[in-house]
């Protein structure tokens, strides 16, 4: 659920989403001026879905504050497959790029806040400005070199390596992770990344 924030928190929002994505976007003030006019700040608590199976997905988000995590459902199982920590892109990107219904379900972890551009504006965008055309490509390469390291560390790394990588990444995020949402990202069991964890701890 998509929840108000007040037009002082929005504009400070807003203002944040400017300068984190200055290193793809060194707008000028005139060009923010039209730019700013598609990013819509969306505000969800704990627990909100952001995008459910099934829902076509109309917003290319930069997470401002919080964390999300993508999943999809097996056989009644949730399997989280990627998380977008702060600062990162959060998308369905397959969704939004075929404006087609989206295969998984994307989820607060924690209280978020996404700096979300539409779909239909950003196409405006790349036709009159551009430039703006790193944006929307920077956000899928992204995706797809993550894709494909995440597949490869799959086949050649073991649980423990994946484990150890993730938290070098993300030691700060990953605290506010459950348990049982990261064993399903590392692809292992819950009691398999406890062992894991233990022998790290008693490693020290």
């Amino acid at each position: 659920m998509d929840r108000a924030l007040s037009e002082k928190e929005y504009q400070q929002h807003l203002n944040a989403a400017r300068t984190l994505l200055y290193d793809y976007l060194p707008l000028t003030d005139e060009q923010w001026e039209v730019f700013k006019q598609g990013f819509k700040i969306r505000k969800y608590q704990k627990g909100d879905f952001i995008l459910n199976e099934g829902e076509t997905e109309r917003f290319l988000s930069i997470v401002l504050t919080g964390c999300t995590r993508h999943y999809v459902m097996v056989k009644g199982e949730e399997k989280s497959f990627d998380f977008s920590f702060q600062h990162e892109f959060n998308c369905s990107y397959s969704s939004f790029i075929l404006q087609e219904p989206s295969h998984f379900f994307i989820q607060a972890l924690e209280d978020c806040i996404l700096a979300s551009i539409h779909y239909d504006f950003l196409q405006q965008l790349y036709q009159h400005y551009p430039e703006s055309n790193k944006f929307g490509r920077t956000a899928v390469e992204q995706y797809y070199i993550w894709r494909e390291q995440r597949e490869i560390s799959l086949i050649t790394d073991s649980a423990q390596e994946r484990y150890l990588r993730l938290m070098e990444k993300y030691p700060i995020y990953l605290e506010q992770v459950p348990l049982k949402y990261l064993a399903s990202y590392l692809n292992i069991k819950p009691e398999s990344l406890s062992r894991i964890r233990k022998k790290l701890f008693e490693a020290r």
